[in-house]
């Protein structure tokens, strides 16, 4: 009999970048760190870049500060802060 095949989460990108959207527009500084904590884990490591990258394209997010990652399996790595874009959430609260 053959083994089955573990379902792999299609929904975590989506689920990611509602709370960053989410959080950007509380205002509130973030890192991938923040993420981390707050979601389940990623299915594919370095999932987590491809959300921060995809809201700051969006201009929806915007870089504010270099930090070290707090997370042991990052062993000290560099991570940005990031924070919402403040004239992109008047646009959307306008529309």
């Amino acid at each position: 009999m053959a083994t089955p095949i573990a379902l792999e989460d299609t929904t975590w990108t989506q689920d990611a970048t509602d709370l960053i959207e989410r959080w950007a527009a509380e205002g509130r500084r973030f890192t991938a760190d923040t993420l981390r904590e707050a979601m389940r884990p990623a299915p594919r490591q370095g999932m987590e870049g491809g959300v921060f990258i995809a809201a700051a394209k969006r201009r929806l997010i915007e870089k504010v500060a270099d930090n070290t990652s707090r997370t042991k399996s990052r062993n000290g790595g560099h991570q940005y802060t990031w924070v919402g874009v403040p004239e992109r959430h008047l646009q959307a609260v306008a529309a």
